[in-house]
């Protein structure tokens, strides 16, 4: 099973960084189908079609982990491209 395993450091305090994750978890629910989206705590867990995990947000870093079925991790890439841009693009 592909894994996409990010750590991205931020200075922006977890108010402002949770905001940016919502803005992040958005486009990828609006890319890749994803169909549950909801906060526990400081991690926002998600799901969709072939495409599980958090984006968990602490005081100076956001942690996301991701797991893909066979046929959406032929995409691994592509997906940790974006989401890398997306961090850096929104929480610096």
């Amino acid at each position: 099973m592909p894994v996409i395993d990010i750590r991205h450091p931020h200075s922006i305090g977890k108010p402002a960084c949770r905001a940016a994750i919502d803005a992040v978890a958005g486009d990828l629910a609006r890319r890749y189908g994803l169909d549950v989206i909801r906060w526990n705590g400081d991690t926002l867990e998600f799901s969709g079609r072939g495409l599980t995990g958090n984006l968990a947000v602490d005081d100076d870093e956001v942690h996301a982990s991701i797991r893909m079925g066979a046929m959406l991790g032929l995409l691994r890439p592509v997906i940790e491209a974006e989401i890398l841009r997306q961090l850096r693009e929104r929480i610096g």
